[in-house]
């Protein structure tokens, strides 16, 4: 048993891992060891950065110590920078530290120092901890003992053993009548964690271990020091021991957990919050329902009575001004997750489906029995989210303004390629050891065959390479793993304060954004009482806004504006129906992959609700659960509807007896089993959660009770339905979220249907979704459209259409010519149209290898054929300002052959536009009876043939050390994954290496663990 005596001190100066690259431990392990040593209290005090603040804070309570919150910092002198230790120590210290660590870190300068004034500025409630500042004068600790009158102490620190100095420390102290407290630096918890220490300095300076200064490293012995260890060190020295318990006691603060720090909004005369949100509601549900019917008003009521009790109003309103915005300035948005639950939010215009029509429950987004706040997230397209961003900084304050930021972990690849750095590798090294480690995709199939994970990442790795230095880098790597490297930006994520955010969370600037982003991590963020607004980017609605910019510029006098194009897009269309139940959507947003291609046309999907269906069924998780095949079953009518109870058909019905929404497990939780919806809420959660803690089984018992009183549903059978909801409800899918994104895929399939020109152009634009180029390039062929290369009389930027006859014709873009410089993109768009070879030359000036380069693949057409183009390009053919005598022969030799086009148009864009490589090979692949990769994901457990070209492809080693391979193949049609294991990789290997395009022959199987369709390879054949 501990005696209390031996842990009669606190730590006051801890480093974790949020003191980036400086220390391995993370804030819970500093609070485990301190735990285990029975200490009452200890300090984190990271250097500039206060990113595990919270974290520590909240393992601090829960294991019943004082948390002290501090920050290390340099201040800035004349002849460099001296170190101080700051501690909070009453209700401004926790701002002062955020604002002090803010005016660091948001300059964004390497090795940022802290000015005298600025730590004078924010000094209240703070104490200081501090060497001799490099002055053995002592005029500087005079100094600051001025700024902090009786919260200045000389920080006692030397390395084990180092005691004179101690005493010399502590006499210097008393000369200057300032108190003294044992204050030694902690980087790791143990001594033979120095090594990764250094290795973790080594990645901060980017430079090899052997080369670090003495500076850039822990000072010696800086792990944790035992109370004994402490005694030792310190025991001859009255009172600095002594001190560090005083200190704590001084320390004792509170951080704002859980109290609201919500924006203020600026609102008409005369009106609150409340009051305006109300009003803006009640408008637009007379626009959206033409009067405000009793359901409607009652539902509204209830709305706005659970978000004046949270006093949410000013989240609603502003994100209602932002989408304004977006809206006057023609950005294309959607909501997505469970805001499109609420009928508030809908009548107020934040969300698009209509939450009565769908009949989706307010609580599902905003539940009164919960603590934590919600989310009102919204899709943007991405080339103009970044201006709408702007837009939210400049009107509510840079100061109050914020992305939320998150923190960027060491993966396997990230690791050893650090470590390897660290250690000395060569470059090429390096690269070989990454090269060898999985992508996401490979790492989850990689374990299969040998039945599960390997223990380490880096185990096939320390089988291949078993020399000492890298086993030691393959130690280290694998002790990486999950520690924080940097901070950066969140996809989406927003905060905005009532005041500068500096007084509730600490701030900096991101190195590859250039604007504020929270030190605090989401969970952190909300901690703190913010919400979060996320405002994504994504590519599908650019398209959507691409596609109505055009069609608005042909019919203004029919639109106010491109946005009203997409609001008047028919709910019912017949041909977009037919198009869906085809599954011909490559190209429209969420019902591109062939999996889900697949699952439209098995459901028949014709409607935007068909849609939804098609969005939750095609999942991991109903995958994984047989959900999805049961679902086609029922649907096609091979398998019966069959119900646990009666009383769950009218709640099933619309889903043939699937529970595939989380919206029906609030369903049966209230109208089978009358619990509130509230309650319902709180049971989803905790079933989605997996929690088995005493809420879930004080929900269980009352879910059971209910039911039988409710719906007289027999004890034994209300069990077995709570074993069917907790089975699927974290399968579920928020049922508002699939509505928003079915309104966005449904809009894609329309345009598409009606106006596939425009469409593909603004697919091949923004450079796709799920597959490559050459995809919607062949697609757009099969569509019926013209695609031509770049063209110096037509081609804009980017990929766009022109109706040079009055038919459409698809244009690559010019920024799409290897080699093309943005100045003869200028020059070409300005001063076209060109007559001939010699107008272009002449006024463009481009290089020879530019005016090659465009000749080659096509973008002179009409102007000569390729042969006689470059013959008066190439050296001595041409000068700039030389009249030509005579006109060019275009017609001197023969032109190139289609291989060669697409040969010369693979090299200079890329891509060949005059064909697909699979389609010079049609007869062949067809002889072959090879199937498309759609149709072969529809024959799981048969045997097929599929061609197709290589993707992307790995080599593996199992764990017997024998080599296996990974590979996406595509054809015309889509993406397929083919595995070949040792022995049919080992047949093939010859054939694979020749870069394809192939026949490949295997068998469909299904991936037990995503459910997505593997083709595992058998035989290869090479198409040449």
């Amino acid at each position: 048993m501990l005696n209390p005596m031996d842990a009669a001190f606190v730590p006051l100066n801890l480093h974790s891992n949020y003191s980036l690259l400086e220390a391995p431990p993370s804030p819970g392990e500093w609070v485990q060891a301190a735990s285990a040593r029975g200490l009452p209290a200890l300090a984190l005090t990271d250097h500039r950065l206060l990113t595990g603040a919270v974290e520590f804070y909240t393992a601090c309570r829960k294991a019943g110590l004082q948390p002290l919150l501090g920050l290390d910092l340099e201040l800035n002198y004349p002849d460099g920078p001296r170190p101080i230790t700051l501690l909070a120590a009453g209700e401004q210290g926790w701002p002062n530290l955020c604002r002090l660590s803010s005016a660091l870190m948001l300059p964004g300068e390497d090795e940022p120092c802290l000015p005298l004034a600025t730590l004078d500025a924010h000094s209240t409630d703070l104490l200081v901890l501090a060497g001799n500042l490099g002055d053995p004068t002592g005029r500087r600790l005079a100094g600051l003992a001025e700024a902090f009158p009786g919260r200045l102490y000389h920080a006692l620190a030397a390395p084990p053993g180092g005691r004179e100095e101690l005493q010399y420390q502590a006499e210097e102290a008393r000369r200057l009548r300032l108190p003294f407290v044992a204050a030694p630096p902690a980087y790791y918890l143990l001594p033979e964690q120095a090594a990764l220490q250094r290795t973790l300095a080594a990645i901060r300076r980017n430079c090899p271990i052997g080369r670090l200064a003495p500076q850039d490293v822990a000072p010696p012995g800086a792990w944790f020091l035992s109370p004994e260890e402490m005694r030792r060190q310190y025991g001859a020295i009255p009172g600095a021991l002594e001190a560090t318990l005083e200190i704590a006691a001084r320390c004792r603060m509170e951080l704002p957990l859980g109290q609201p720090f919500y924006p203020q909004v600026p609102l008409p005369p005369g009106l609150s919050p409340q009051q305006a949100l109300r009003q803006k509601a009640e408008d637009g549900a007379r626009r959206l329902y033409g009067h405000i019917t009793p359901a409607i008003q009652a539902r509204l009521d209830h709305e706005l009575e659970v978000i004046a009790g949270r006093g949410f109003e000013p989240v609603f309103l502003i994100v209602e001004e932002v989408l304004n915005y977006a809206r006057r300035s023609g950005t294309p948005f959607s909501s997505r997750g469970s805001a499109a639950s609420s009928l508030v939010a809908h009548c107020i215009g934040i969300t698009g489906p209509d939450p009565l029509a769908l009949d989706l429950y307010f609580e599902r987004f905003l539940n009164p029995a919960r603590s934590t706040p919600p989310d009102i997230d919204t899709d943007l397209c991405s080339r103009r989210r970044d201006a709408v961003i702007r837009h939210v900084f400049e009107v509510y304050g840079a100061d109050r303004t914020a992305m939320v930021g998150i923190i960027n972990r060491f993966r396997p690849r990230s690791a050893v390629t650090d470590a390897a750095k660290a250690n000395g590798l060569a470059p090429s090294e390096v690269r070989a050891l990454a090269d060898a480690l999985p992508h996401a995709f490979w790492a989850r199939r990689d374990g299969e065959e040998e039945g599960g994970e390997s223990a380490s990442a880096f185990a096939e790795l320390s089988v291949a390479y078993t020399d000492p230095l890298h086993q030691r880098i393959f130690q280290q790597a694998q002790a990486l793993l999950r520690l924080p490297r940097h901070l950066s930006v969140h996809a989406g994520g927003l905060v905005v304060g009532p005041t500068p955010l500096t007084d509730r969370v600490p701030l900096m600037r991101s190195g590859s954004k250039g604007i504020s982003i929270t030190q605090l991590d989401l969970e952190a963020v909300e901690a703190m009482g913010l919400v979060k607004i996320d405002l994504l980017g994504i590519r599908g609605l650019t398209v959507l806004g691409d596609v109505a910019e055009s069609l608005y510029s042909w019919q203004r006098t029919r639109y106010q504006d491109p946005l009203e194009v997409l609001e008047n897009i028919p709910a019912d269309d017949p041909e977009t129906s037919a198009r869906i139940e085809r599954g011909e959507t490559i190209g429209c947003f969420q019902i591109e992959s062939p999996g889900m291609r697949a699952t439209l046309r098995d459901i028949h999907a014709r409607t935007p609700a068909d849609l939804m269906v098609a969005l939750a069924l095609y999942r991991p998780g109903p995958l994984q659960g047989g959900l999805r095949d049961a679902f086609v079953r029922r649907f096609k009518g091979e398998e019966a509807v069959e119900h646990i109870h009666p009383a769950l058909a009218p709640l099933l019905e619309d889903t043939y007896g699937v529970i595939l929404y989380q919206e029906q497990v609030l369903r049966i939780a209230n109208q089978l089993a009358g619990l509130s919806l509230a309650e319902a809420d709180l049971l989803r959660r905790a079933m989605s959660h997996f929690d088995p803690g005493k809420q879930m089984i004080t929900l269980r018992e009352k879910f059971i009770a209910g039911a039988q009183v409710h719906s007289g549903v027999p004890p034994e059978t209300g069990a077995r339905v709570w074993e069917l909801m907790a089975a699927f409800a974290g399968y579920g899918f928020p049922k508002a979220h699939a509505a928003s994104y079915a309104q966005v895929g449904w809009r894609g399939a329309w345009c598409k249907t009606h106006f596939p020109a425009e469409f593909m152009a603004a697919v091949l634009a923004n450079w796709g979704g799920y597959y490559s180029q050459r995809v919607y390039l062949s697609e757009a062929r099969r569509l019926g459209l013209v695609v031509r290369p770049p063209h110096i009389n037509h081609a804009a930027e980017q990929f766009s259409v022109c109706y040079p006859a009055g038919e459409p014709v698809l244009y690559m873009g010019l920024d799409q010519v290897r080699g093309l410089t943005h100045r003869v993109i200028e020059r070409i768009r300005r001063l076209r149209p060109f007559s001939s070879l010699d107008d272009f030359l002449a006024r463009v000036d481009p290089r020879r290898q530019e005016a090659e380069a465009l000749a080659r693949c096509g973008a002179m057409e009409g102007l000569g054929n390729i042969p006689a183009l470059l013959e008066r390009i190439t050296p001595g053919g041409w000068r700039a300002g030389q009249p030509a005598l005579f006109e060019m022969q275009t017609e001197s030799s023969g032109d190139w052959s289609l291989e060669q086009k697409v040969a010369a148009q693979q090299e200079i864009l890329g891509v060949s536009l005059e064909a697909h490589p699979l389609e010079l090979l049609a007869e062949r692949i067809q002889a072959a009876h090879a199937v498309s990769t759609l149709e072969a994901i529809s024959h799981p457990g048969q045997r097929v043939t599929v061609a197709g070209l290589r993707q992307v492809s790995r080599r593996s080693r199992t764990a017997k050390g024998e080599w296996m391979m990974f590979l996406t193949l595509e054809d015309l049609d889509g993406l397929l994954d083919v595995v070949f294991f040792p022995d049919a990789y080992r047949r093939n290997r010859s054939a694979l290496q020749a870069g394809g395009p192939w026949l490949i022959s295997g068998t469909i199987e299904i991936d037990a663990e995503h459910g997505d369709p593997v083709l595992r390879g058998e035989r290869v054949t090479l198409l040449k």
